[in-house]
């Protein structure tokens, strides 16, 4: 049986997984928000250059980076 502070760490990185799957709370592992140019490419509807920015700023794989812009894209259309 796993120790209770691998199943919270095991648990905490699913929540950060689903977050940055979601584009919710889109943060750098080291906790600072992800830089001007990102959301710049986002206005500018390039998406590629956007995915490109959040995988640098996140580390996160082609998948979720892809799935998280595109989730932010789709946000940001509805809130127009």
């Amino acid at each position: 049986m796993d120790s209770v502070e691998e199943r919270i760490a095991r648990l905490e990185q699913q929540v950060a997984e689903l977050q940055r799957y979601l584009g919710v709370d889109a943060q750098t592992p080291d906790g600072q928000g992800l830089p001007p140019d990102f959301y710049q490419a986002l206005r500018q509807g390039k998406t590629i250059t956007a995915i490109a920015i959040y995988r640098k700023a996140t580390g996160a794989s082609l998948k979720v980076a892809k799935n998280t812009v595109e989730a932010m894209q789709r946000r940001a259309a509805l809130d127009r």
